[in-house]
């Protein structure tokens, strides 16, 4: 059987822990305090980068496998190693121990125990896929935490006035010695404070655990050049293990704190100079005769010609000849869009009858005709002809790119030519 097999091998004292094989008699023993050494270095920056170095160190370091010769504990172990077929444990120690005084196993399996049987109770999976056992002993072992922070405004250059985020991302790296002899470790860090200065006397502080990236909005008042600062404070743990002869574990833990800064160059600009160009535009008129309005797919006509002494239905139409023009920091960004949204005739008023024709001074809707009469043909001047000049205001809505809405009063002019009567004979 493997137990006999394993009775005339080289017996060693169990290294680690017999707490974790059989209840021992152990007590009593303790590692002196003095013998190791932890020492923790944080080092802080504000260009990015920040580290934390712990080590442990024990100049007597004969552990965790003692030969024999000083103290007799009551129980001996062989461990031995083991192939298995397994992906997460390639391999396993199996440990015989052994009562001192009879040489007994003490932890021999059941005899109908299934296979993988090695014949012992106690296996313990190595991992990784090699073991320190065979290592010499170490004096020392360290551990070593790496900060990086990362500092960005969205957008990098901003409007005055319009809100930036100012974000933080805080990386880590970690490197520890975990081995038989002796363990270092980082554990349990974490951010426990940030603080933003943003540049413009600004200060927003963030405490308790804050995770380690933050976002802040923040709105710059001013135009100009601002580095953006992020801070933070990180208090963590660092934890040696100590193994004595007896393999007893003795955990040493040390506080540390650290803090690491990095900044971003940003800039606010001042907002852009917007200038609204109105629309050049002027009065069209599509005639009819009735009540009836003229053509709605007509563009109108700057001058027409009317019968003397008829009533005459004046549909009005806006005849834009540039657009308005948005421009920006003086140079043009687009057009606008205008439409009518009403108009009023100006100067006296016509021919009409009373009652029937439109007076001037009153502000009608867009879509509302004009009537107008004359009953005299064109006056003649030095054997010229002159028409009649009817002045018209034109209120326009323009809608630019960027939204923006204005409303123009337009004044404009149409001429009409009076020549024949309604009626003749």
């Amino acid at each position: 059987m493997r137990a006999a097999a394993a009775l005339g091998k080289t017996l060693l004292i169990a290294g680690l822990s017999l707490g974790l094989l059989v209840s021992t008699a152990a007590t009593g023993h303790s590692l002196d305090p003095t013998t190791a050494v932890v020492t923790i270095t944080s080092v802080s920056g504000y260009a990015g980068h920040a580290f934390v170095y712990a080590q442990v160190s024990d100049s007597s370091f004969a552990y965790p496998a003692p030969t024999g010769a000083g103290h007799q504990s009551p129980f001996v172990s062989e461990w031995v190693p083991e192939p298995i077929a397994s992906g997460s444990c390639p391999w396993v120690w199996a440990v015989y121990v052994f009562d001192r005084a009879t040489m007994a196993q003490i932890n021999a399996p059941p005899l109908n125990t299934p296979a993988p049987n090695f014949g012992t109770t106690t296996m313990v999976c190595a991992s990784p896929s090699s073991t320190p056992v065979d290592q010499p002993p170490m004096a020392d072992a360290a551990a070593r935490l790496d900060l990086d922070l990362r500092v960005s405004v969205a957008p990098t250059i901003s409007t005055v006035g319009s809100p930036s985020l100012v974000s933080a991302v805080l990386t880590s790296g970690l490197t520890q010695d975990l081995n038989l002899y002796l363990n270092m470790a980082i554990e349990d860090w974490s951010v426990t404070s940030w603080r933003l200065d943003f540049g413009d006397g600004q200060i927003v502080t963030r405490n308790g655990s804050a995770g380690t990236a933050i976002s802040v909005p923040h709105t710059y008042l001013a135009a100009g050049r601002y580095d953006a600062r992020a801070t933070a404070d990180i208090s963590g743990h660092a934890q040696a293990a100590v193994y004595d002869r007896y393999g007893t574990v003795h955990l040493i833990r040390r506080a540390f704190s650290v803090v690491v800064g990095n900044d971003v160059a940003t800039s606010a600009r001042a907002q852009a100079s917007r200038t609204y160009v109105p629309p050049q535009a002027a009065v069209g008129i599509i005639p009819s005769l009735g009540p009836g309005m003229g053509a709605s797919s007509s563009a109108g006509f700057r001058q027409i010609d009317a019968l003397r002494g008829a009533l005459t239905t004046l549909t009005v139409r806006l005849l834009v000849i540039r657009e308005g023009v948005l421009r920006v920091d003086a140079i043009a960004r687009g057009f606008g869009q205008s439409r009518l949204t009403g108009w009023r005739l100006d100067g006296t008023a016509s021919d009409a009858p009373t009652g029937s024709g439109t007076l001037a001074g009153t502000i009608h809707a867009a879509a509302e005709p004009m009537f107008l009469q004359w009953n005299a043909p064109d006056h003649i001047v030095g054997n010229q002809a002159q028409r009649y000049v009817v002045p018209v205001t034109l209120f326009v809505d323009t809608r630019f790119p960027d939204g923006h809405l204005a409303s123009y009063a337009i004044r404009s002019t149409f001429s009409v030519t009076v020549n024949f009567a309604a009626q003749s004979g």
